[in-house]
């Protein structure tokens, strides 16, 4: 009894630990540590810009967004890549500690406007130097459709950035409104086969300890 209780145990705290990895990495990746006014409904940030906090502007314009506008995907605020109107602008996250070599996932919310003409969306990600990848978004409904996005990477340094920009994809893409919110990385490894095997183990003693119990009582 005694040994499938540490089994258990240790099962359950291998699978605690891993959820813990499930931390995200990313300063400010809902755009909210500065608050637009409640005057005013975006502002304007310029190529260069470090004003949203964990992040620098690219390419040129980029506008951060308020729910009273157009909702968020999470939160309150959000982020059109477009800026006023326009292609290849965005943002550059600030550094973030990785291991070369560990695997990491990058989640956000890809958003579409309702309006004609701007119901499709395609940014491109870029992880430090690697290769970039598009992700597209096509209109399905709401005034605004956030559509979730995933993208599992393998660190290359022990400090990772990430780029987000707002591109031109034939008709994928529209150059007034590319929405970007609630940016998440974490590092979510697989449990290992020896956590599941004492979970198993563990659950094979309890059903083997219940049988002997109701042999017994017959």
């Amino acid at each position: 009894m005694k040994l499938l209780s540490t089994l258990l145990a240790a099962a359950a705290l291998a699978m605690s630990a891993q959820a813990s990895a499930e931390v995200n990495l990313l300063r400010n990746g809902s755009f909210e540590e500065v608050q637009i006014p409640s005057n005013s409904t975006w502002r304007i940030y310029n190529s260069g810009s470090t004003g949203i906090p964990g992040w620098t502007v690219l390419g040129a314009d980029t506008q951060l967004t308020r729910t009273e506008f157009v909702p968020a995907a999470h939160g309150n605020q959000w982020i059109d890549l477009t800026g006023i109107y326009g292609y290849n602008k965005g943002l550059l996250s600030d550094g973030f500690a990785t291991e070369a070599g560990k695997r990491y996932t990058v989640s956000f919310d890809l958003g579409d406007f309702h309006a004609q003409g701007f119901r499709t969306a395609t940014l491109a990600l870029t992880v430090n130097n690697q290769p970039r990848q598009l992700f597209t978004n096509i209109y399905e409904g709401g005034i605004m459709d956030w559509e979730r996005k995933s993208y599992t990477f393998t660190a290359d340094s022990n400090i990772t950035r990430l780029s987000f920009l707002g591109v031109e994809n034939g008709s994928l893409s529209n150059n007034a409104v590319i929405g970007l919110d609630n940016v998440v990385v974490n590092a979510a490894p697989v449990p290992e086969a020896e956590t599941y095997a004492m979970m198993l183990a563990g659950l094979a003693g309890l059903g083997l300890l219940t049988r002997r119990k109701q042999n017994q009582s017959i």
